[in-house]
């Protein structure tokens, strides 16, 4: 069985976790969020998100991503590399990603940096494999030529927190500001804006499902740290994942 090793890149997943965030969404009809007043409100005007504060609104979607499970979404996020008096500001490197999947049973390919890897979580079994760069800095060579494996994902869930738990991601990326302000839907919106604030001024939107449970759709952001963007979609729909077809070079029986 092989071990991951944690690698060099962590700071810059930790940097894009804290500036970004965003998703896509639909869902049946669940109920409206538990803090609104029914007493006082038409259902049929949404779930109603914008009557809670700005806590409870977030923890309201945080809710309503775990209880989705599974998901699709893609997003990337770039460093802003601050400027001197001699170059101004550029872009640095830069983090993508795409997931399809639930916690546990899921696909994921992940660039930061010079590195790349393909990951699927199946049957209680993680499959990796990456590039070059990948294999030299995990330590894990054969990636480089194929899928490797092992049972259990919690090594590799961990050193890539939390990009690769959805509901962990939104977390991160709403508690990341200092303030949420929930804006009422104008007549014919189908969405819901969420902005977030910053001491100074707002640093993203965050735009959620108005009717049933407030699920992400999209969101953008930037800051002097970086910009990112991502977007939600498939939130509880069955997607299946299976294990890889070919190239597992290295796995336990």
């Amino acid at each position: 069985m092989m071990r991951m090793r944690n690698p060099s890149v962590v700071a810059l997943v930790a940097v894009g976790a804290l500036a970004m965030t965003g998703c896509a969404a639909s869902a049946s009809s669940p109920p409206s969020p538990s803090g609104v007043a029914l007493d006082a409100f038409d259902p049929a005007a949404g779930n109603g998100l914008w009557l809670l504060g700005g806590d409870a609104a977030g923890a309201e979607i945080v809710d309503s991503v775990r209880e989705a499970g599974s998901v699709r979404y893609s997003g990337s996020f770039t460093e802003l590399v601050p400027a001197t008096p001699d170059v101004d500001p550029a872009p640095g490197r830069s983090l993508t990603i795409d997931y399809a999947g639930r916690p546990g049973t899921a696909t994921a390919r992940i660039t930061a940096g010079d590195l790349e890897f393909d990951l699927v979580m199946v049957d209680g079994r993680t499959y990796v494999r990456g590039n070059a760069a990948y294999a030299e800095r995990t330590g894990i060579a054969a990636a480089a030529q194929g899928y490797v494996c092992s049972v259990g994902a919690q090594t590799l869930l961990d050193e890539w927190a939390p990009l690769l738990r959805p509901s962990e991601l939104v977390a991160s990326l709403i508690d990341s500001s200092e303030s949420l302000t929930v804006e009422p839907p104008r007549p014919g919106d189908s969405t819901v804006s969420v902005v977030m604030g910053g001491s100074e001024a707002p640093i993203g939107e965050l735009t959620v499902a108005r009717s049933g449970a407030p699920l992400p759709i999209g969101f953008t952001a930037g800051d002097g740290s970086g910009d990112g963007a991502f977007s939600f979609s498939a939130w509880g729909e069955p997607i299946e994942v299976a294990r890889p077809a070919d190239r597992v070079v290295d796995c336990d029986a």
